[in-house]
């Protein structure tokens, strides 16, 4: 997919660029930032099968009628009220018959460990954006996880409250 004008990753603040760039699992990078005190948490904001946007069918190839499961949530370290993280996963249906199904099955827990567990998990170039929604920039990036045939596209914010850098979790 081409963006119009993408902001350069170099414009990023410098605190943010490793969260950025990381092709791991941001939630265990998150766990190493909270320290083993102060679990990382999802709270789920919503999830269910529903016709994907036209960036998402264009993104995972979809055909014109598929639909998709979505799976949105704010990631924090135990303080609900401090955010960190907002995250959006959406699914084909066809990937759940693919090995994907037990994603949906996560309630309130956070699904990048599981994904991350999986040796022949793929990631597609991070693409790194940024909007002047929030001040002063709201910075975010996505992904296609590719397992075998199944992929998923991954789509995270970072917010505010996300915790100083401490180093890039497991793989």
């Amino acid at each position: 997919m081409t963006i119009k004008n993408p902001p350069p990753l170099r414009h990023a603040p410098r605190a943010l660029w490793p969260w950025l760039t990381l092709p791991a699992s941001l939630t265990a990078a998150l766990q190493r930032a909270y320290g083993a005190s102060h679990p990382v948490q999802a709270l789920l904001l919503g999830s269910g099968r529903a016709n994907p946007t036209p960036t998402e069918r264009h993104i995972l190839r979809l055909h014109r009628g598929e639909q998709v499961f979505w799976r949105e949530v704010i990631l924090h370290g135990g303080e609900a009220d401090q955010p960190a993280l907002w995250a959006r996963t959406t699914i084909p249906l066809r990937g759940l018959r693919n090995g994907l199904l037990p994603i949906t099955r996560h309630g309130i827990r956070p699904i990048g460990n599981t994904l991350f567990r999986h040796r022949r998990l793929r990631r597609s170039p991070i693409q790194v954006e940024s909007q002047p929604r929030f001040s002063p920039r709201h910075w975010w990036r996505r992904s296609v996880l590719q397992r075998g045939a199944a992929g998923l596209l991954v789509e995270e914010h970072f917010l505010p409250d996300l915790p100083q850098w401490a180093g890039r979790g497991r793989r």
